[in-house]
């Protein structure tokens, strides 16, 4: 593969399409051959089966054993994490074409200066994106590794067979049909659950995490007009500036500016669904798991799983909320730095109007919502904690 660029778009990218594009749910290029698209939407259909072959097995598994509120706590928790990734790759397999218009729109916004100076403005805040979707992969792919590590030392040592996310002394004959408690057939579901986890992760990791790089380069757009409206504050200071110059520099940021509010009212009008059943399913989440962790009559090893798969769930619910509190933060200032940085008392009449106008659109901050009712911030995050911990007390 050729090594892309630090500058480059794709370079900051590279990290979520690859996630993606193991599931088949990247954009694909207009002028991809008949064979690369039909061979993305297999790996969609395959993705689906591989989380279904989990999926329905713990749908069955919940019905057999519904009296027992400790099995029920550790299948929950898998459950509720696999429903949401099919519910995520389904809903952006339906709305794919409105999700490749958002990627495409995002990609030009790269290119909205040539300037490598101004660009680094929002470079910094995509190379946190990077760094992040990395680290969280890293971090969802050990959750994996000690669930799978703790089911064979559980069987080496104590002779306990049970599948990786399967809760210990759970039924797994009912809900595979068939014993499966036997060599060969044990392994091999062993395998194929392992396989569908392996697709779980690059689901969690490409769906999230895109959606979270998405949101941070729009952030640093925002910070990308910041940028121009100090260096138009600096030449008029300067006296370096004349009014024909200043206004073609001002109507560029005031139409850079509506440029992403309607990105920003685009990102909402394809996630605000997502976003409604993450926040929902997390809180159950964070219940089920908890409950699982304080669990007195759990194995140590249970509560050490339970444990990593609380604090995966907890980062990926910081996922949605960190980028929407920067989106907000970043949205805000824009207003602040025209008043404090542009001498504009100075100004004629007109433009001084034009940049009220800007000053009060930008004390209507964008943000990202969940169903147009729950602001994606920090405080959604320690709101839906609280009522988790609450719950559980």
């Amino acid at each position: 593969m050729k090594e892309l660029p630090n500058t480059s778009f794709d370079y900051y990218t590279l990290p979520n399409k690859i996630s993606c594009g193991i599931l088949g749910i990247w954009p694909i290029d207009e002028g991809s051959s008949t064979f690369s698209k039909i061979f993305t939407y297999c790996r969609v259909i395959v993705a689906i089966t591989a989380l279904n072959s989990v999926f329905v097995p713990e749908i069955m598994a919940i019905a057999v054993n519904w009296g027992d509120i400790q099995i029920l706590t550790g299948i929950g928790c898998v459950l509720t994490s696999v429903g949401q990734v099919l519910y995520k790759i389904i809903y952006l397999v339906a709305r794919r074409e409105k999700a490749h218009e958002l990627y495409n729109e995002i990609r030009s916004l790269w290119d909205a200066t040539d300037d490598p100076n101004e660009k680094k403005s929002y470079q910094q805040i995509a190379y946190w994106a990077r760094t992040v979707t990395i680290t969280f992969y890293a971090c969802v792919l050990c959750n994996v590794i000690f669930f799978t590590t703790s089911a064979i030392i559980d069987y080496l040592c104590n002779d306990n067979r049970h599948l990786p996310f399967d809760q210990r002394y759970s039924n797994i004959t009912v809900r595979y049909g068939t014993d499966i408690s036997a060599s060969p057939k044990f392994e091999i579901a062993f395998f194929c659950q392992l396989l569908a986890c392996i697709v779980g992760i690059s689901a969690i990791t490409g769906v999230d995490c895109t959606f979270m790089t998405i949101i941070l380069h729009v952030a640093g757009q925002f910070k990308l007009i910041k940028t121009w409206i100090n260096k138009i504050g600096n030449e008029i200071n300067r006296e370096s500036v004349h009014l024909d110059k200043f206004e073609m520099d001002l109507f560029k940021c005031i139409r850079h500016h509506q440029r992403i509010i309607h990105v920003v009212d685009d990102i909402n009008n394809l996630l605000t669904p997502i976003l409604f059943m993450q926040l929902l399913t997390s809180g159950i989440e964070i219940c089920l798991s908890g409950y699982a962790m304080l669990d007195n009559g759990a194995a140590v090893i249970d509560i050490m799983k339970f444990t990593t798969h609380f604090i995966s769930m907890a980062v990926e619910l910081l996922l949605w909320c960190w980028p929407g509190e920067i989106l907000v933060h970043e949205s805000e200032e824009i207003g602040q730095v025209i008043y404090f940085n542009i001498p504009w008392y100075n100004l004629p009449p007109i433009y001084r109007r034009h940049l009220c106008f800007v000053i009060v659109r930008a004390q209507q901050y964008c943000s990202i919502t969940a169903l147009t009712f729950k602001v994606l911030s920090i405080h959604t995050l320690t709101s839906v904690s609280t009522h988790c911990f609450n719950f559980e007390n």
